[in-house]
Parts: C-alpha cells; structure tokens; sequence
C-alpha cells in the first residue's frame, strides 16, 4: 500500500500528503473527495491549511486507504489529537498515539509470536546457541537424530545428547522411535527480559565464527553511517517491516533447512 508505515508518521496531515499527493498519486485526491462525498478543494485545505476532517471522515478515510485495525486507530487517533483543544484531553490523546507507535514498534506485537520462557529453562537454555540450535534443527526430520546434529553443528555426539536430553526436560522436545521431535512453537524473549541481551550475544557470536568461513551463499554485512532523523526512522521501519514479512513466510515454510537471521540497528 505506501513504503513507509502510518505509524512513522506524527501528522495525520503528512499521511494525507503522502497518499493522496505526488506525480505518482495523479487523480487519488479526487477519488478520495469522492469516496467521502467532499470537494477536492476541502481535502487538499485540509493537507495545507488548518482546516481539519471530522472523526466520520477521518474512519472512513481509513476505509480508503485500505488501513488495518491498527493504523486505523493510529490515524484517527491522530485526528482526534490534532483537533482537540482541551489540554488534558489533549495530553491524554497524546500519550495513546504514543502507546500505538510503542506497540507498532514492538517486534513481539508485529510477528506475533508466542512467549513460551518459564523461569525454569530460562537460564539453561539461553547459556548459549546450542540448546536453540538443537531445539529448531529437531523440525528438519533428515536432523532429528544425534550423530546428524553433531556432525552438523560440528559438536560431539556426548554434547549433542545432554543438551537434547535438558530440552526434554524442558518440554521443548521429545524422544521417540529412536527420534528427536520438536515439541515447541516458536517464541520470542520479551525485551524486557534480561536474558534478551545474552541471546543476541550467543548468535552475533555465532555469526562472527561463521563470517570466517567464507561460505559463498551466507551474508555477512556490517555498515557505519551518518543520516537524517527522519531516514533513521525509515530504514528502522524497513528493517520493522522486513521482519514481519520474513515471519509470514517461515510460519508456514517447510522445515527443511535451519537457518539465524540476525537484523541489527543502533546509535553509535
């Protein structure tokens, strides 16, 4: 629908502009007049002046745009702190646009996963990449045996077989006919959780290991720059984004190849 997300956005106005103006938006403001039965000159004084859309015309508006739940509330939300005049309501209008992009920004939210972390398997199994490795490898049936999962984690067999034997434990796999079965749907540490930090230790770690061996079809990219506020905010919303996708097409890949994907965004 549009490159970047409502949510990026802090004026309704700038989310008009941006989809309803440009070279490459030639006739969507009329369609858009007439979608709520207004004139093309009352939306683009709207845009450019302070005139403002009413909550009806702002929700379907939102119709128009083909908005999900989410940037629905977003943008009316929007509307409603633009137009309001009452300090208090206006603060508290505030901190709920607030609370959505807190919420937009949340990986957690946007790929839905499950929070499958109890305080007993915590800290063994985020000690270090194995107990994971293992636990998502056990969905590949060709890696569902010990001599298989050592030989390709390059572990020995006796290792292999007591992190399996603690994932047991855990709930997270099961042993039978002479195979290792994962038992678990994905989940994802809530950043608040200390061990959030540990995890992305063990596999950046990983990956640099892996960076030395050149493996042709793997990639390794690490880059340094200077940029604007708002192009900060947009490859953050791209990486965002990227995620979310990348999550819709595991979720219903066939387990045949295990895999780490590691995205990684900072102020220097």
């Amino acid at each position: 629908m549009q490159t970047r997300a409502v949510q990026t956005y802090n004026s309704y106005k700038t989310i008009m502009n941006h989809l309803l103006l440009g070279d490459d938006k030639r006739g969507q403001l009329s369609r858009a007049a007439e979608y709520l039965k207004c004139q093309r000159s009352y939306l683009s004084r709207v845009i450019k002046d302070k005139h403002h859309l009413s909550p009806d015309q702002a929700y379907l508006l939102t119709k128009f745009f083909k908005f999900n739940n989410d940037e629905r509330d977003y943008f009316t939300t929007l509307v409603e702190f633009e137009r309001a005049g009452e300090p208090e309501y206006k603060n508290f209008l505030k901190q709920k646009v607030s609370d959505l992009k807190k919420k937009y920004d949340s990986i957690q939210e946007r790929t839905q996963r499950q929070v499958h972390v109890t305080d007993n398997l915590q800290l063994q199994y985020f000690s270090n990449w194995i107990p994971c490795a293992l636990q998502f490898l056990t969905m590949i049936p060709s890696y569902q045996n010990s001599a298989a999962l050592a030989e390709r984690l390059c572990l020995k067999k006796e290792v292999v077989v007591q992190y399996l034997e603690q994932l047991e434990k855990m709930d997270l796999v099961s042993f039978k006919n002479n195979k290792w079965i994962n038992k678990s749907d994905n989940f994802h540490i809530p950043k608040e959780s200390p061990l959030v930090v540990l995890h992305h230790q063990n596999w950046r770690s990983r990956a640099v290991l892996d960076a030395q061996q050149t493996t042709a079809d793997h990639v390794h990219f690490t880059g340094v720059y200077t940029l604007s506020f708002d192009d900060f905010q947009r490859i953050k919303d791209m990486l965002l984004t990227f995620i979310s996708d990348a999550n819709r097409i595991i979720g219903p890949s066939k387990c045949e190849e295990g895999i780490v994907l590691a995205c990684d965004l900072f102020r220097v």
